[in-house]
C-alpha cells in the first residue's frame, strides 16, 4: 500500500490523530517519539550512535529506504526526503509492535546469531574513564586484581585506546606493553575475558600508511588523494571499508591478534558518518553511513564483540553500546539510558549495553575540579543492573564511599540474579528479532502509553522504573494485570508514587494467571 503523496524527492504522509514516530537514531531515543518540528539528517548525523534508514509508528505503519534520508515531522505530517525510493508498508496490527515486526520481516535481515553470553552473565569493565590513554601492562593487570580482590565478579575486561603507538599500526607498544601475551594469560587465569578497542583509522606518515596508501586500501578525496578525517583524537587517513579486500585485511589484522596473544574480541568504534567528510570518495560510490555498516560485518565474525556506531545492521550477532554519556542527570545523561535503550531495541539492535557507570565522556571527568556524583554514579548502577549489560570503568571501590560502595555492589548481585533471565531473553531475540528491552507502548499498544519512556519492560514480564533523576520519588505506571514487587505486594493496573531511596528500584513481575 503507497502512503506517500508528493514529488521529486519528497514524500509526505499525513500522521493519523495519536500517530507517535519512531525509529532513525538510537541517540534521538530520548526525543522519541518526535514532536512538531523535529528533523534528523541520516545522510550526515547519526548522532554518535546506531542509525537505520527506517521509521515506524504507533498506528502500524512503516518506512524504509536502503539508503539513508532526511525526515522530519512538520504540521502533523512526516516527511522524508531522499535520493532514493521510498517504501512504505501497514504491519499486520496498527501498534508499535505491528509495525516493528513488518519492518523486521520486510528489511531487516536477521542472522539468528547473539554475542558470547558472558557478555550478559556478568559485569564487563573498560579501561577508559579509569585511565584516559595512559593505560600500560602493569595498570591493566593492577585493574584486574583490585576487582577480584574488592569482591567484584570477574567478567569482560577491555582494554580501551591507546595500547598500540598509532592508529593503524594494530600492535602493542612495547614500551607500555613489554610482554603482551603474558598479560592476556594473566587475565585469563583471574577468569576474564579479553577485548581490544579498534578503530578504521591510520596515522598519516607511518610505516602503515604508506603501505596501505601504495595498496589503494585507503579512502580518497574528490581529487584522488588519500582523505584525512578529523575525528576526536586528531588527524587521520581511513581504511575504505566498501572495498572486501580491505574487509578481509582488516579482519586478518584482528585475527592474528587474537592468534597471537589469546585476545578473545573486540571493541570497534569510529564508524560515525559525521567524521568523513563530504568530499570522501568511495570504492563502490556508496554513501559515508555504510562504513559504520561494514564495520559490524567485521566485528560479527568475532565471539567477543561491541560497537557504538551501526547502520542498517539490524537483528545481527553483535553487541551495541549507548554512546559515551555525560556525568550528568539531564544533560545527554541518565535521563536518556531508558529512552534510548528502547530506541535501540526499535531500531532492530537487541544486544544493548548502556555505556560505562557513570557515564564514559572522558571531558567530564578531565574537567579541571571535577568532582564525581556518587549519587548520580549509584544510579546509573541500578538502571544498568537490569539492562543486558552491566559496564563499569571508574571503579566503584576506588570512586565511592564503603555504603555506596556496597550499594552498587547489591545491584551487581542483582544482574547475577537476573542473568539466566536476561539471558534466555537473548537466546529468543536471536529467535524471533523482537527486543530485549521494550516500552509499554510496545507490550501494549495503547497511546496512553505512548510517553511513558523513563521505565521499562524486560522482555515481556518484567517491569523496572528507576530513578533518573535528583529525585528520591518517581510516578509508576503498571498496565492491565497483576504485577508483584519485590517485597512481595501484588498491585493492579494503575499509576502509584513511590519513595525510592538509593540501594532500591521498583521492580515488578507480572503475575501470570
Amino acid at each position: 500500500m503507497t502512503f506517500f503523496q508528493g514529488d521529486n524527492m519528497v514524500n509526505k504522509y499525513k500522521l493519523e490523530e495519536n500517530e507517535f514516530v519512531f525509529g532513525g537514531c538510537v541517540n534521538d531515543g530520548i526525543k522519541m517519539p518526535y514532536k512538531d518540528g523535529f528533523s534528523r539528517d541520516l545522510r550526515v548525523w547519526h548522532s554518535g550512535n546506531q542509525a537505520i534508514s527506517a521509521l515506524l509508528t504507533s498506528k502500524g505503519n512503516y518506512f524504509y529506504s536502503k539508503e539513508p534520508f532526511k525526515f522530519e515531522i512538520k504540521d502533523g505530517s512526516l516527511i522524508i526526503e531522499s535520493d532514493f525510493e521510498i517504501k512504505a508498508s501497514k504491519g499486520n496490527e496498527k501498534t508499535l509492535k505491528g509495525a516493528y515486526i513488518g519492518l523486521k520481516n520486510d528489511f531487516f535481515t536477521q542472522d539468528h546469531k547473539h554475542p558470547n553470553l558472558d557478555m550478559f552473565r556478568y559485569p564487563q569493565y573498560n579501561t577508559w574513564i579509569e585511565f584516559g590513554r595512559d593505560v600500560s601492562q602493569e595498570k591493566v593487570k593492577k585493574y584486574a586484581e583490585e576487582i577480584i580482590n574488592n569482591g567484584y565478579p570477574s567478567g569482560v575486561l577491555m582494554i580501551d585506546d591507546c595500547w598500540s603507538k598509532d592508529y593503524g599500526e594494530w600492535e602493542f607498544d612495547r614500551v607500555k606493553f613489554p610482554n603482551p601475551k603474558e598479560l592476556i594469560d594473566y587475565l585469563h587465569n583471574l577468569n576474564f575475558k579479553v577485548m581490544l578497542w579498534l578503530c578504521p583509522f591510520v596515522s598519516p606518515d607511518s610505516p602503515t600508511y604508506r603501505e596501505l596508501s601504495l595498496k589503494g586500501y585507503l579512502v580518497k578525496n574528490k581529487n584522488g588523494l588519500d582523505a584525512i578525517s578529523y575525528w576526536w583524537n586528531g588527524f587521520s587517513a581511513v581504511l575504505d571499508l566498501t572495498k572486501p579486500e580491505v574487509r578481509e585485511y582488516f579482519y586478518n589484522v584482528l585475527k592474528k591478534l587474537q592468534n597471537e596473544y589469546g585476545i578473545d574480541g573486540f571493541k570497534i568504534d569510529a564508524g560515525d558518518p559525521e567524521y568523513y567528510s563530504d568530499d570522501f570518495v568511495y570504492s563502490t560510490g556508496e554513501q559515508k553511513s555504510f562504513q559504520a555498516h561494514y564495520l559490524e560485518t567485521i566485528g560479527e565474525r568475532f565471539d567477543f564483540n561491541e560497537l557504538r556506531a551501526s547502520f542498517n545492521n539490524s537483528l545481527k550477532g553483535v553487541a551495541q553500546r549507548l554512546r559515551d554519556k555525560n556525568h550528568s542527570y539531564d544533560v545527554d545523561g541518565i535521563n536518556t539510558l531508558i529512552p534510548n535503550s528502547i530506541a535501540m531495541g526499535l531500531c532492530g539492535y537487541p544486544y544493548l549495553c548502556p555505556d560505562m557507570i557513570g557515564g564514559g565522556m572522558i571531558s567530564d571527568f578531565e574537567v579541571s575540579g571535577f568532582k564525581l556524583d556518587q549519587n548520580l554514579y549509584v544510579r546509573y548502577a541500578e538502571i544498568s543492573s537490569l539492562l543486558p549489560m552491566m559496564q563499569f570503568s571508574l571503579l566503584p571501590f576506588k570512586a565511592l564511599d564503603e555504603e555506596n560502595n556496597k550499594i552498587v555492589k547489591k545491584y551487581v548481585d542483582l544482574h547475577l540474579e537476573y542473568s539466566s533471565v536476561i539471558v534466555e531473553l537473548v537466546k529468543k531475540a536471536s529467535i524471533d528479532g523482537l527486543p530485549i528491552i521494550r516500552s509499554l507502548l510496545f507490550n501494549y499498544g495503547e497511546d496512553k502509553y505512548a510517553k511513558v519512556m523513563d521505565e521499562f519492560m524486560l522482555g515481556e514480564d518484567i517491569l523496572v522504573a528507576p530513578i533518573v533523576s535528583k529525585e528520591s520519588s518517581r510516578k509508576v505506571i503498571l498496565p492491565k494485570g497483576k504485577w508483584q514487587a519485590r517485597d512481595g505486594e501484588v498491585y493492579s493496573e494503575g499509576e502509584y508514587q513511590f519513595e525510592v531511596e538509593r540501594g532500591d528500584m521498583p521492580i515488578f513481575k507480572r503475575v501470570k494467571l
